[in-house]
């Protein structure tokens, strides 16, 4: 009875495994899709210490990202290819924090959008807000250290247990955009758990071998890690700027079960942000400045400094005596300038990255003629009465096509002096065998 009994179970469970809807749906319907659990937004003791900085720094202080590199140089390998084991988006988990931290958070994660608004003219450059200051570091170690475990088996009966370490480090650091200083700094390291524990079992029923094996594996979540660890990274940043007492009513928010801090990541009395939004508050009194003359020149092809001193001084819209919108004619023309201006710039880059003099040569001239059609059309543009934000990014960019242009001349020119010059061949002499020679050198 036993083997008969034993095999009746195993068929029952075999009936158990019911197969899956992708498994049995006619290929001319969709087959069932499974759901798991509810997407949520993950709240941990490190996002509450975030949420608690909320009102501690001032509005008008913004914060930005820079890189946040992964330099662990880890990949993993599987059968779809290969991939890196630590997440990419670590700048992007950054930017969340600040966020949630309730900081003004300037996006200096992807600038393409206003670069290229600015090249087309459609938008000044110069209208961005700059970042006070801004966090970057890199993802640097990732290490498998080595585990172990212990198997026990008595008559083919036993438990087992494994355990793995994974040890992964990071580097955050503060500055301040105005100077350059590191006015914070974080190194963290987190050692992520993994254990396995299982019992197996192997007896024969008469005649008949019978296996079990049960088992169980936990692991931390690498990524979901990294994020909380980025998390009380920019929370200890803020709190190395502000006061003791203001740090310490949010970082009471973390257990010590989630982050055992050293003593070392301190804060400090308040100082340094008190200086760092003083040093903010006069750089935006001097970027506002006396108000400027209608038609002032602008200072740079984009917004930043002032104009190539090679450039030649781009045409300006005419002052008007109203703030009124440019007429109509004076926009299309503007359109025409610009549209003349990134064709400059295009052909600018080209010069730059051409292999030969010859291409160097020929993407330059259509530089300079592009750009002296932009000078051209923006001065009809500001006689026809172009003003206002309008005016000032048509001779943004056209500024920015009249340096370009130049340079691209400069770099065909050295493209040219750096060519090859095949050598002549000379003068024939009496016994070349063109001139019925022997074609042999002279005695």
């Amino acid at each position: 009875m036993r083997p008969t009994l034993a095999l009746y179970l195993l068929l029952a469970l075999a009936a158990c495994a019911v197969p899956t809807p992708g498994a049995v749906t006619p290929k001319g319907k969709n087959a069932e899709i499974v759901k798991g659990p509810p997407m949520q937004d993950i709240v941990t003791d490190f996002d509450r210490a975030l949420i608690c900085m909320k009102g501690k720094f001032p509005e008008r202080l913004s914060f930005g990202v820079g890189t946040i590199a992964d330099t662990t140089g880890k990949e993993q390998y599987a059968d779809s290819g290969t991939g890196k084991l630590v997440s990419q988006g670590a700048g992007d988990m950054v930017q969340s924090a600040l966020f949630r931290a309730g900081l003004t958070v300037v996006n200096r994660r992807d600038p393409n959008i206003p670069l290229a608004e600015n090249n087309w003219g459609i938008r000044n450059i110069r209208t961005q807000i700059p970042a006070d200051l801004f966090i970057s570091g890199s993802i640097n170690s990732l290490d498998f250290i080595p585990g172990g475990g212990a198997e026990l088996s008595v008559a083919g009966v036993g438990p087992r247990y494994r355990q793995n370490r994974v040890l992964i480090g990071l580097d955050l650091a503060l500055t301040d955009a105005n100077t350059g200083r590191v006015v914070a700094n974080v190194p963290l390291q987190k050692q992520l758990y993994e254990k396995e524990i299982g019992f197996e079992t192997s007896r024969y029923l008469g005649e008949t071998l019978v296996e079990a094996d049960i088992g169980g594996m936990e692991r931390e979540a690498l990524q979901l890690t990294l994020r909380q660890m980025m998390s009380y990274a920019v929370f200890e940043l803020l709190a190395q700027t502000l006061d003791a007492d203001a740090a310490a009513a949010c970082r009471a928010e973390i257990r010590s079960i989630d982050a055992a801090p050293s003593g070392m990541l301190s804060s400090g009395d308040g100082s340094t942000l008190r200086e760092i939004t003083a040093a903010a508050d006069e750089a935006a009194a001097a970027r506002k400045g006396p108000p400027a003359a209608a038609g002032a020149a602008p200072t740079g092809a984009g917004g930043g400094g002032p104009a190539p001193a090679s450039a030649a001084p781009a045409p300006q819209p005419a002052p008007q005596k109203s703030a009124a919108a440019s007429p109509p004619e004076a926009r299309q023309l503007a359109g025409n300038a610009t549209a003349y201006a990134a064709r400059a710039i295009a052909a600018a880059d080209r010069a730059a990255r051409s292999k030969t003099a010859e291409e160097a040569d020929k993407a330059a001239r259509e530089a300079e003629m592009n750009m002296a059609m932009a000078v051209k059309t923006l001065k009809e543009a500001a006689a026809a009465g172009l003003t206002g934000p309008e005016g000032d990014a048509a001779a943004t960019l056209v500024e920015q096509a009249i340096a370009v242009a130049q340079e691209a001349r400069r770099l065909a020119k050295a493209k040219a002096a750096a060519a090859p010059t095949p050598e002549s061949p000379g003068a024939p002499g009496p016994d070349d065998k063109k001139l019925g020679g022997t074609g042999m050198p002279t005695p």
